[in-house]
């Protein structure tokens, strides 16, 4: 959503008619669906407490909590997002125009890929309509619709069956949605930083390159500032969601009879799973590879200083004084509260690990009051 609205509705000072009358159905529609979402959401919370282990309950809660804060976030931050969005596609279309063609069609892979969860679990959906699961689509009838159901199968079927699709399994289109959407702005923000070290390898004249490098951290500065004021928060909330999604599914796979669960129903947990990991490296990489390339571009003119003949010395001096310092503000960080490096990594997955075992040996493991017992 947000790439077509970057491309086919930008920022201008006059609209069409038509994109008057465009931007305000898509801005006010979005805000509708996702207050829906929202309601859905605390109603989800509310009926989990008692049907399921208490460690269950921990990760679902957040789970439930963190899909709130993205869409409320996204309700307050979507205009400085598309801002963001469409400055950096300027400052790289600028830069390195020979590769705009390849970050849409990877853009758009990153797009079609976000439907393969939505796609599994709707999968298991339409199987509740297949003969012998009828006390299984009365009991998810009832859950969703506050109790209602009719005496008529294929109603149940129609009712559940779009309501399932169109509100529930949002919430992973939209999570989807979301690392794409980060994993193509901070691709954006990479190359942006990356683009100096061509010119550190062919420049020659002291003068004119330290003049450029003032042009260049000016424009990296500028653009380190608008992400972390338009993505840091939301890069924080979809990390939670992320991991409380890992959490949550660990500990049903752990503590449930699968034997007694239809297998539907497993595969698409095993699904939600594998997306939810996936989603949480991809992003990671991503944003990590933004600090790793200012290193980069630090080293990259260190070179170029020490090939460098000229006798102007406190230009050098200045110019290597001012590289050391560059990677440490070219950093991505989850609303300040830590950073995106190398060293992320590797405490967030020995973590997860530690919490996910723990989670799973949270409460009585045969409490479960569910249709599948």
């Amino acid at each position: 959503m947000f790439y077509f609205v970057a491309l086919i509705f930008p920022l201008k000072e006059k609209h069409t008619q038509c994109q008057q009358l465009l931007k305000p159905c898509l801005e006010y529609g979005a805000t509708l669906l996702l207050s829906l979402y929202i309601i859905g959401d605390f109603r989800n919370l509310y009926q989990l407490i008692g049907f399921l282990p208490m460690g269950l309950i921990f990760s679902s809660l957040f789970t439930d909590i963190f899909s709130i804060t993205i869409r409320v976030t996204l309700l307050f931050k979507r205009e400085a997002i598309l801002c963001t969005l469409v400055y950096l596609q300027d400052i790289h279309s600028g830069l390195q125009t020979n590769k705009f063609l390849n970050q849409v069609s990877q853009l758009a892979i990153g797009m079609l890929v976000s439907y393969i969860l939505p796609g599994t679990l709707m999968w298991y959906t339409v199987t509740m309509c297949f003969p012998g699961y009828e006390p299984v689509l009365k009991h998810y009838v009832k859950y969703t619709f506050y109790g209602l159901s009719t005496e008529n199968k294929w109603a149940d079927c129609f009712l559940f069956v779009t309501t399932d699709h169109l509100l529930e399994t949002q919430q992973h289109i939209l999570s989807g949605f979301l690392i794409v959407l980060c994993w193509y702005i901070l691709g954006l923000l990479k190359e942006i930083v990356e683009s100096f070290s061509a010119i550190a390898q062919g420049e020659e004249d002291m003068p004119r390159f330290f003049d450029a490098y003032l042009r260049y951290s000016k424009i990296v500065s500028c653009s380190i500032l608008r992400v972390e004021q338009s993505l840091s928060l939301l890069l924080l909330f979809l990390y939670g969601f992320l991991v409380f999604s890992i959490f949550s599914v660990t500990t049903y796979l752990m503590t449930a009879e699968l034997s007694k669960v239809p297998t539907p129903m497993v595969t698409s947990q095993l699904v939600l799973l594998f997306v939810s990991i996936i989603g949480f490296y991809v992003t990671s990489f991503q944003a990590i590879a933004v600090h790793n390339v200012a290193v980069k571009v630090r080293n990259s003119i260190y070179k170029m200083v020490s090939r460098s003949n000229s006798y102007n010395y406190d230009t050098k001096s200045l110019l290597l004084t001012m590289a050391s310092n560059f990677p440490s503000g070219v950093v991505v960080t989850a609303w300040g509260l830590f950073s995106l490096k190398n060293s992320f990594l590797q405490k967030t997955t020995s973590g997860m690990i530690t919490y996910a075992t723990l989670l799973s040996q949270l409460g009585d493991q045969g409490i479960y009051r569910h249709v599948f017992k």
